[in-house]
C-alpha cells in the first residue's frame, strides 16, 4: 500500500471513529442553527452540512476529514445516499496550519433538490473526499432538511 493510500484509509477511520465516538450518546444529529443545517456531533457541525447563501443559492460544505488541501483547488466529491450517487464539484476552504480544510459546492437550491430528497429520506450517506470516504447517519435528516428549505425558498 502507498503512502498515500495509507493516510487516505487512516483518514476515513479516523473520521468515522470521530463520527461514531466523538460525542456521548445524543449529541450526534442532524439540526438547524441560523441558515445551516447538517449533521452536529458535539455541537459542531460535521460530514456534510447545507447554508442558505444570497441571491437563491445554498452551499453544501463537506467537512471533519483530516487534510489541509490547497485552498481554491476544485475536487469532484462523490455523494451516494442509498445507493443513489450524486456528483458535486466542490472548492477547497481553509487549509491553514491550524485548520483543517473544507470542500464548498455552491449552487442554486433547486440544484440540489435531488440530493435534499435523498437527504431527507434517507438512512445514510457515503461522501468521498480527496482524503478518503465516510459515512454521515441521516437520523433526523428529515426535519432538518425541511426546515432548511423553508428557509432558503
Amino acid at each position: 500500500m502507498t503512502t498515500h493510500a495509507r493516510r487516505r484509509t487512516g483518514a476515513a477511520i479516523s473520521l468515522a471513529a470521530f463520527l461514531a465516538a466523538a460525542a456521548p450518546a445524543g449529541a450526534q444529529n442532524w439540526t438547524v442553527s441560523g441558515q445551516t443545517a447538517g449533521l452536529t456531533v458535539g455541537g459542531a457541525f460535521t460530514g456534510l452540512s447545507l447554508t442558505c447563501a444570497t441571491g437563491g443559492q445554498a452551499e453544501l460544505t463537506f467537512s471533519g476529514f483530516p487534510a489541509h488541501l490547497p485552498a481554491g483547488d476544485t475536487y469532484t466529491v462523490p455523494v451516494s445516499v442509498d445507493g443513489t450517487a450524486f456528483l458535486f464539484a466542490a472548492q477547497a476552504r481553509g487549509g491553514g496550519d491550524r485548520e483543517f480544510s473544507r470542500l464548498v459546492h455552491r449552487a442554486p437550491i433547486e440544484e440540489l433538490a435531488g440530493l435534499l430528497d435523498a437527504l431527507a429520506a434517507g438512512r445514510s450517506a457515503e461522501v468521498s473526499s480527496p482524503a478518503g470516504r465516510y459515512v454521515v447517519p441521516l437520523a433526523g435528516s428529515g426535519r432538518a432538511v425541511e426546515t432548511f428549505r423553508q428557509l432558503c425558498g
